[in-house]
């Protein structure tokens, strides 16, 4: 698995528990072709897979020496005996030449040569060049040069006696043999194999990475069967957040956290430029192993931008819209706020800002569980795979269950613009989206996010020079058992996850005390220099003016007003319904009704109507403070 800049992130083994990185012609140095062509089989282009004059000369020499010296193999016989391995015996050698002559028959040169360049063995569990260039000298194989290119070309003849890492003497014989035979024969320079000749083997094979492991199982799962798997993964990004999170582990176990993990994207493209899924991968007792980027966990408020956008593209509110925060029960479900108080009328933004609940439920009834439900899907949160009814009102509180890594994809969604693209791990990702929200939307939500007060500097980071500005939100599961934070800027969308893989609650744990400090951390590692909150290019906006009471449309009745941000075509305001004008008796001041104006010296007079619940929650309010006055 590589890095984005084509570096090994891990190396897997094959299923034989065999290192093998297949390789081409075309990903292999020239002077390996070369070098393994001119000693193994110098007529390899010309001969039908046997070169008879090779197998009797061969002979002669074994009968002078009384032992196998040699077996007079072309390549193709090479790779027919390491495809079939047998003894070797004369019959053996006799089947060995049938299945070469098959071999020529039914592969070209090229085939065979790679065939032979990947089956090779190179000593221990090390098998083919590619294998092998990357072990012995730490690089790909087509970057080989002709000292090493040598040492490759005799090491499959005995990998266990000239193993350099075993036997450099040995391993260094076998080279200078090679380099003397090539040179004896014209292939190189004299100049040339003297020059490669000075040059040390390798006294040992090369520790293989071990860098970023969730997110390479994760990028393997998904490309099964491919031998090479080019990522998206920055490993700059990846090691500042594997440092953060390692350092951030020893103060959330004293709380009883035992585990976090990040997921860093391009705003842009959504490349996943980090993946951490546990601070430590081998922390056993804490399930380490286990990729907490992509298990399922409530997410708390975390949904809750997502509503409110989707509820300004619906034309229901905009940021001054007021909505009602008072006790509500919908059908024997009753929402509480997470301080357990009421508010009474907050606008949209404040709630937002506040993560207030039952503002939120109430905004999801009015724009509907399925829609709402319907979006998230279409926004990747695929773990919500159940009915909408399963959920029901409380889906926008955490009643169901998403990945890290998926709702980090969807902020990112809220951070280009309302263009939904699925966080991409592969550079050959598709690159098309869908559009879920308007960027009106997505801007104006933004800007409400960006209000949301900030552990690192709670006075407001606006006045800090080079500091990220990030829009951010939070969210806290039911039961204490997870903490989120999410946040996005110009250049990078990150989301964190904090909490036990086993669902152990935590009493205290919170999105803004313990997931959020981690999120600033990581965004000043990955933007030094500071930066921007999105440019959202040109909007659908207007300024239109408000009653300051009711927050809509105002009549000739409202008095005061206040500007507010709406999306023309889009918001739909009525007209003012909390002022209204009644006639009144001169005399007591006492509203007439219709049939008593006849009688009744009035006058007009303006008066302000609430909502009957709103109303009724005001009077239960000093109904219950009544006592204690008394």
């Amino acid at each position: 698995v590589l890095d984005k800049n084509g570096a090994p992130l891990r190396l897997y083994l094959a299923p034989d528990h065999a290192w093998r990185f297949p390789a081409s012609l075309d990903s292999t140095s020239p002077v390996l072709l070369a070098t393994l062509v001119a000693s193994e089989d110098r007529h390899f282009r010309a001969h039908p897979g046997v070169n008879p004059l090779s197998l009797v000369r061969a002979a002669c020499g074994n009968l002078l020496a009384g032992r196998v010296q040699s077996g007079g193999s072309t390549i193709t016989m090479q790779v027919a005996r390491l495809v079939e391995p047998k003894p070797r015996t004369l019959s053996a050698k006799g089947i060995e030449i049938f299945r070469a002559l098959q071999l020529e028959l039914r592969h070209s040169k090229d085939e065979i040569l790679t065939a032979e360049l990947n089956l090779a063995p190179f000593g221990g569990n090390i098998v083919g060049v590619g294998a092998a260039a990357y072990f012995y000298f730490g690089k790909p194989a087509d970057r080989l040069c002709l000292g090493e290119a040598a040492l490759l070309t005799v090491l499959p003849r005995a990998p266990a006696r000239l193993d350099p890492a075993r036997d450099a003497p040995a391993a260094t014989r076998g080279r200078d043999m090679v380099l003397d035979q090539l040179a004896a024969r014209g292939a190189i320079p004299p100049e040339a194999a003297a020059e490669a000749k000075a040059v040390p083997v390798p006294a040992h094979t090369v520790t293989p990475p071990f860098f970023a492991p969730h997110f390479c199982d994760l990028a393997r799962s998904r490309r099964p069967g491919q031998a090479r798997v080019a990522t998206t993964l920055d490993p700059f990004a990846q090691k500042a957040a594997e440092e953060i999170l390692a350092g951030r582990s020893e103060r959330l176990r004293s709380l009883g956290i035992g585990s976090a993990a990040v997921v860093i994207l391009d705003r842009t493209t959504r490349n996943v430029l980090a993946m951490v899924g546990s601070p430590q991968f081998f922390d056993a007792p804490r399930s380490g192993q286990i990729n907490g980027a992509v298990i399922r966990r409530s997410p708390g408020s975390a949904l809750k931008p997502f509503l409110y956008a989707k509820a300004m593209d619906a034309g229901l509110i905009v940021p001054q819209s007021l909505l009602l925060d008072i006790p509500t029960a919908f059908s024997g479900y009753t929402p509480k706020n997470y301080d357990g108080l009421f508010r009474g009328r907050v606008t949209a933004e404040k709630a937002l800002i506040t993560s207030l609940n039952v503002p939120a439920v109430r905004l999801m009834d009015t724009l509907g569980a399925e829609t709402f439900h319907a979006l998230l899907l279409r926004g990747g949160l695929t773990t919500l795979n159940k009915p909408a009814a399963h959920y029901g009102l409380s889906l926008v509180l955490g009643g169901g269950e998403v990945t890290l890594l998926s709702l980090t994809g969807l902020y990112a969604t809220l951070a280009a613009g309302g263009e939904h693209l699925a966080p991409r791990l592969f550079p050959d990702s598709p690159a098309a989206g869908v559009r879920l929200f308007s960027p009106e939307a997505c801007f104006l939500t933004t800007n409400i996010l960006s209000q949301v007060e900030r552990p690192d500097l709670p006075g407001g980071f606006e006045r800090a020079l080079g500091v990220p500005a990030v829009a951010w939100k939070t969210g806290t599961s039911y039961g204490h058992r997870d903490a989120w934070a999410f946040g996005y800027s110009a250049g990078h969308v990150i989301g964190v996850w904090v909490g036990n893989m086993n669902a152990t609650p935590v009493k205290g744990i919170s999105g803004a005390a313990h997931a959020g400090p981690i999120l600033f951390e990581l965004f000043r590692a990955v933007e030094t220099d500071g930066s921007r909150l999105p440019d959202p290019g040109p909007l659908n906006l207007a300024e239109t003016e408000l009653c300051a009471e009711s927050h809509e449309l105002p009549t000739a009745l409202c008095d005061r007003r206040i500007t507010a941000a709406i999306i023309p075509g889009v918001t739909r305001l009525v007209p003012c319904p909390v002022h209204r004008q009644i006639q009144v008796d001169v005399k007591t001041g006492l509203r007439l009704a219709g049939s008593c104006l006849e009688r009744h010296a009035s006058r007009p007079e303006v008066v302000t109507e609430y909502p009957a619940e709103l109303c009724a929650w005001w009077l239960s309010l000093i109904h219950i403070s009544e006592p204690t006055r008394r």
